[in-house]
């Protein structure tokens, strides 16, 4: 004879009492325990009493059974006292006087599966899914659902505290675990004490929710409580001695208050872009190389409260349904995020940051991003009103070179429509960082100022239809960039672009427009040693079928790999001079043509 307490989270416990050898647990009737409650599964977990040793299996739940906090894939023995977690229910073991053995053989001991009572849950694979109900008022359910895995809920005694009785991915329990009960190994990396930190204090300031932007008032109180918290983790734990108390305490502050690494990394002017692809993945896009910051969040929780302080701090919090977040949060700072069940391992971010450049034509001739004659080849197409298209990848080679151009000394107003952009007292920005109706209204107005010059970025499609509208009644001097694996790829895809915002417009006139509308494109890529070249520039002469037809007019060609990985190559000019030149010569203006003949320049 043995009996199971049965503890319901926010509930009472219960002693129930059995000498069946074999019980199952379950939430309908024919289960020798019922646990009547929406995340156990109709037959969830069977309990055996065998060879003096007490052993759980999983019968393949929706929710996973989990014994002291870790998810079991097979059958497990548990002993008297340790925690089977069966969805918001936790039960325990107790065997009487008369009943069975303790289930440790006192002459075999513990069984090499036997799990020890961990303070922590393993933060490795699974994914929450948050319940509704009266304890979720508060907190977005975008903040709440990660995918199919362990149920969570809500904490009654704290709005921003989440109770993960379950293995979870990269999510921790912020439950302050009992002084005296056994604890894992101590921690071996900076991430595992950040965490331990963050935990600790989020138990301490229990009555914040941290996912609204902490007040200034509270510095102090939190200063305080992880002061006390990195004590008792040296009182606790043998502490690595690679981690630095001022840096863990840091960290964990940052995760507290602000945002995490992407605090620094926003702030950052040599960071262009972010991506966290789990919490503890987190790499930057660093004077155009990939860095990775670490250590990272140090749990996905911390992850998720950094996006939301971050879109209420934007004034645009997120929204009870919101798993796909779109947000501009700062003038130029794009944030997007994934939040829902689609992302199986945690949360996934991204942050793009338009730059405002300072970068000239000249300059890109010394970094051999560009030749001589290609320059200058560019420079007389804007003082002659070409439109230009730029195509390239999203790696700021495509915006350097627009910014570029939007400084170059041709005549009449330059006009920048987009989110980066030059910079410098002579820089005229009608609109940047705005969302894509009011860039498109901006783009109309611009077209309308006499002898205005034009840099747009076409990163939207609707900026994309509406600079070819513009283009087709009659404007000239734009000079557009558009994101796209390669120059061939992007004409092809530009016309479907255009047509899913015209329903009047079939593919084949979106597609004739485009080709009739630039007159020079130029593809631009980063090559392996990491720099940004120009590959071509070439002239659009027409349509073939459904292709749109260029003609190289200067090209990049690689020669060898130099020892460090530098790729050698040279700029050549093919030979050909466009039409574009005696075209724009019978209007009377002169495009020099000595650049089509220069010989090779490295």
């Amino acid at each position: 004879m043995f009996a199971i307490i049965v503890h319901e989270k926010g509930g009472a416990e219960r002693r129930e009492v059995f000498d069946s050898a074999e019980l199952t647990v379950g939430r309908v009737q024919g289960n020798e325990l019922m646990l009547p409650k929406g995340n156990v599964s109709k037959r969830h977990a069977r309990l055996l009493y065998r060879d003096g040793r007490f052993i759980v299996t999983d019968l393949n739940s929706t929710n996973g059974t989990y014994v002291n906090r870790r998810k079991i894939t097979q059958a497990t023995i548990v002993r008297e006292g340790d925690r089977i977690y069966v969805g918001d229910f936790v039960l325990r073991i107790e065997t009487g006087s008369g009943g069975p053995a303790s289930p440790e053989d006192p002459k075999t001991g513990p069984s090499p599966g036997t799990q020890s009572s961990p303070s922590q849950p393993d933060l490795s694979h699974a994914s929450p899914r948050l319940e509704s109900g009266a304890d979720d008022i508060g907190v977005p359910d975008a903040l709440k659902s990660s995918g199919n895995g362990a149920s969570v809920s809500l904490s009654t005694e704290n709005p921003a505290r989440l109770d993960y009785p379950l293995e979870v991915t990269s999510t921790h329990s912020i439950a302050r675990p009992a002084e005296d009960e056994p604890r894992d190994s101590a921690p071996s990396s900076v991430r595992e004490v950040v965490r331990a930190l963050v935990e600790s204090v989020a138990y301490d300031v229990r009555d914040v929710d941290l996912f609204l932007p902490v007040p200034p008032s509270l510095g102090e109180r939190i200063d305080g409580s992880l002061q006390r918290a990195w004590a008792q983790l040296c009182e606790r734990r043998e502490m690595p001695a690679s981690v630095a108390s001022d840096r863990a305490i840091e960290l964990a502050r940052c995760e507290l208050v602000e945002h995490g690494p992407l605090t620094e990394l926003i702030a950052d002017p040599s960071v262009s872009e972010v991506g966290v692809t789990r919490f503890d993945r987190v790499v930057s896009i660093r004077n155009g190389r990939s860095v990775a910051f670490e250590p990272g969040f140090s749990s996905d929780i911390s992850l998720r409260w950094a996006v939301s302080r971050l879109c209420a701090e934007a004034h645009m919090p997120l929204t009870l349904d919101e798993a796909i977040v779109e947000r501009r949060i700062l003038p130029g700072v794009r944030l997007s995020a994934v939040l829902g069940p689609i992302a199986a391992s945690g949360a996934c971010v991204a942050v793009y940051k338009a730059r405002r450049s300072s970068v000239t034509l000249e300059d890109l001739v010394r970094r051999g991003v560009i030749s001589r004659g290609m320059a200058t080849f560019l420079q007389q197409c804007v003082a002659a009103r070409v439109n230009i298209l730029i195509v390239g990848p999203s790696d700021g080679g495509v915006e350097s070179l627009l910014a570029a151009l939007a400084r170059t000394t041709a005549g009449g107003p330059c006009i920048f429509v987009g989110e980066g952009g030059p910079s410098g007292p002579d820089a005229n920005l009608l609109v940047t960082g705005a969302d894509s109706a009011s860039a498109a209204h901006a783009l109309q107005v611009a077209s309308s100022l006499p002898a205005a010059r034009i840099m747009a970025e076409l990163f939207d499609a609707e900026l994309c239809a509406k600079v070819i509208e513009a283009i087709g009644d009659g404007s000239d001097g734009i000079v557009a960039a558009r994101h796209a694996p390669s120059l061939r790829r992007g004409l092809q895809r530009l016309p479907g672009v255009v047509a899913s915002k015209r329903p009047d417009l079939r593919i084949e006139a979106a597609r004739e427009l485009v080709a009739n509308g630039f007159e020079i494109v130029v593809e631009v890529a980063r090559l392996r040693d990491e720099r940004h070249r120009v590959l071509r520039i070439a002239e659009v002469i027409g349509l073939a079928g459904d292709e749109i037809q260029t003609q190289d007019i200067f090209t990049f060609l690689m020669d060898r790999t130099a020892a460090g990985g530098a790729i050698e190559g040279t700029f050549a000019a093919s030979g050909i001079v466009p039409r574009l030149v005696e075209t724009h010569r019978g209007r009377g203006i002169s495009i020099e043509t000595s650049v089509f003949s220069r010989p090779p320049s490295r």
